[in-house]
């Protein structure tokens, strides 16, 4: 496995940001500036309304239109952006376990504006996650059936930046900072209820770290952050972020 993490900004000056309260730890970074509540700029979106939950209590995605997205009061353009660093690649060893996803990714993109070319969705054909994330989880999911005789079901994958203004707004305690979540990066989802709960769990816990995907210790009961059982990270790739801080 081949690990490597490189540090870029990205400014922009069509929009400006107000801050809400509210303290959110997922996407694994805790600490900073609470969220953005309100984002405008000359180019904003018509609003869009965020997709309905697959089940209650998760964080959750929101339109994955790249316009922009408007949710409870919150107007983004398609364009935004701020400062984040960028989430090197990690590489696949193994052929591709999802048809058409070669498993790469350049790991140039920014948080948040990670382009449809580095992601591949995945089985259900949502949620898209980068490319390396999506077959490692891809991978587990094979066994995940096997085990259980279905596949797992996933409410949650890559946001973009405007999602995650938008998840934070409706949220604020169960979502991160847009620009720091994982999410934003493309290296985590959030499985169903049923899909995690009971013996499933315990499965998980014991498999998922042998295809570089765990629950962080953050999220788990006790931890330092908000209780997100359904949240899991590409780990392998996460902690090449969370090295540089």
């Amino acid at each position: 496995m081949t690990l490597g993490l490189g540090i870029a900004l990205a400014t922009t000056t069509s929009f400006t940001v107000a801050a809400v309260g509210g303290h959110g730890q997922e996407g694994g970074h805790a600490g900073g500036a609470d969220a953005a509540a309100a984002l405008t700029g000359p180019k904003s979106s018509s609003a869009a309304s965020l997709i309905p939950d697959r089940q209650s209590g998760a964080s959750r995605s929101q339109d994955r239109d790249p316009r922009g997205t408007s949710a409870a009061g919150v107007t983004v353009p398609g364009d935004a952006s701020m400062p984040a660093e960028e989430a090197g690649p990690v590489k696949v060893e193994a052929p591709p376990a999802l048809p058409g996803c070669d498993g790469e990714a350049t790991g140039s993109e920014l948080n948040g504006q990670v382009p449809e070319s580095e992601l591949c969705d995945l089985w259900d054909g949502y949620p898209p996650i980068r490319a390396d994330a999506a077959v490692a989880l891809a991978r587990l999911n094979q066994e995940y059936t096997d085990q259980f005789g279905e596949a797992m079901c996933l409410t949650d994958g890559y946001r973009s930046y405007a999602q995650q203004v938008a998840a934070k707004a409706a949220k604020p305690t169960l979502t991160a900072t847009p620009g720091r979540s994982n999410h934003g990066w493309g290296l985590a989802v959030d499985i169903c209820a049923d899909s995690y709960a009971g013996e499933r769990w315990d499965w998980l816990k014991a498999h998922a770290p042998e295809h570089g995907w765990d629950n962080p210790q953050w999220a788990q009961s006790g931890g330092s952050g908000p209780y997100e059982p359904w949240h899991w990270e590409f780990a392998a790739a996460v902690e090449q972020i969370e090295a540089r801080h």
